[in-house]
């Protein structure tokens, strides 16, 4: 009987977030009969890697030196490589790249493949440089989105036959459970009866919330029983919620926290609103449309690959808060455009976005990236 192929994930944490959640997804859906998966966090585990644990998945922390910068871990990847007779070694951004690279060289066996879950391209300039020079190690290096992808090729110069492109993806089952949506929205504080724009993601400068408080400020006077619930957290908390004191927003701005029942929150919303600067491929947006809420965004990175404005979404400038207001109001206040969009969110989900179709392909390329390595014909 031939053994599994043994894939170490290698990521910076499990916190909740669009990559934590890929990293998950993988675990969750790769096919157990071919492919044995574990994790490693270089820097801490969080709550996705304690749900891991929980269902018996293998997730490891990197140990660290305390309070110090750690100019050795791609050392201490490449022994954790060797220990644990990886095949293929799969990282996820920039520090991970970096370990990952060095350590699948000094390991000698494991194929790397990378995966660049967006940024704002041009990064800086030492960060580009030295993910030139890892994508050599690379078999594949992936973009969540064509725009990513194409930003590798120009900002990194990483050679289009090492670039490929694997759109994200999301296990529909979380949909598909029952809820009491009832009690989803009295958890969020939003008094009974009032309409809930939903936003949740890091409260941090890319996803540039400040705009979207600036935009809820401005919105129309037959919508003004909408509230917002932010779920999510970061650094940007506290400066956010005098944000919205001071705008008078308070009594309709809900700050949640972190959330694990995204799902749930989004089914339970009226609309979804992202306000980001820029973006890869929200995983956020796919869960909105398996979720069936309808979306505004703004048109930034990856975003127009899932959202169609008029037909899946409603897209808008970034840091245009009286765009943003606009289409909000224009979301909540059309009852029969919130239904179609809702329809055709669901159908081009299905069609486009499952977690198996990304899990799939990334199979794929681990199988594909051994026989390359190694010769293994006999590899299925």
């Amino acid at each position: 009987m031939r053994r599994r192929i043994r894939v170490l994930q290698v990521t910076h944490d499990l916190g909740v977030g669009g990559l934590p959640r890929v990293v998950e997804t993988l675990c969750r859906t790769i096919d157990p009969t071919r492919f044995e998966v574990s994790v490693l966090c270089l820097n801490a585990g969080g709550e996705l890697a304690d749900a891991l644990r929980t269902d018996g998945y293998a997730v490891h922390v990197l140990d660290r030196p305390g309070g110090k910068p750690d100019y050795l871990s791609g050392f201490r990847v490449s022994r954790f490589l060797r220990e644990g007779a990886y095949d293929v070694v799969h990282s996820h951004n920039t520090q991970p790249l970096l370990d990952a690279a060095l350590g699948s060289l000094l390991a000698g066996r494991p194929v790397l493949v990378h995966t660049d879950h967006a940024r704002d391209f041009p990064d800086k300039l030492r960060y580009m440089v030295l993910e030139h020079i890892s994508a050599w190690r690379a078999y594949r290096v992936v973009g969540v989105s064509a725009h990513t992808t194409e930003c590798l090729h120009a900002y990194e110069r990483i050679p289009r036959r090492k670039l490929h492109t694997i759109v994200n993806g999301i296990d529909a089952r979380l949909f598909e459970r029952p809820i009491d949506v009832a009690a989803v929205r009295a958890s969020t504080g939003v008094p009974a009866g009032a309409r809930i724009a939903l936003f949740a993601s890091r409260l941090e400068p890319q996803k540039d919330v400040a705009n979207l408080l600036a935009a809820f400020a401005l919105l129309d006077e037959s919508v003004r029983d909408l509230h917002l619930v932010i779920a999510g957290q970061g650094g940007l908390r506290p400066q956010l919620e005098e944000e919205a004191r001071i705008r008078g927003l308070s009594s309709r701005v809900h700050f949640v926290g972190v959330r694990l029942d995204v799902p749930d929150l989004l089914r339970a919303s009226d609309v979804f609103v992202l306000s980001s600067r820029w973006e890869g491929l929200p995983m956020v947006v796919l869960e909105a449309l398996a979720a069936g809420c309808p979306v505004v965004s703004t048109a930034v990175g990856g975003v127009p690959t899932a959202i169609e404005d008029e037909h899946t979404g409603l897209l808008v400038p970034p840091q245009d808060a009286q765009a943003l207001a606009s289409a909000l109001t224009r979301m909540v206040s059309d009852a029969a455009l919130r239904s179609r969009i809702s329809d055709e969110g669901r159908k081009v989900f299905a069609s486009r976005f499952s977690a198996t179709a990304m899990t799939r392909a990334y199979e794929a390329l681990y199988v594909d990236g051994l026989r390359a390595r190694h010769g293994r014909q006999g590899i299925t």
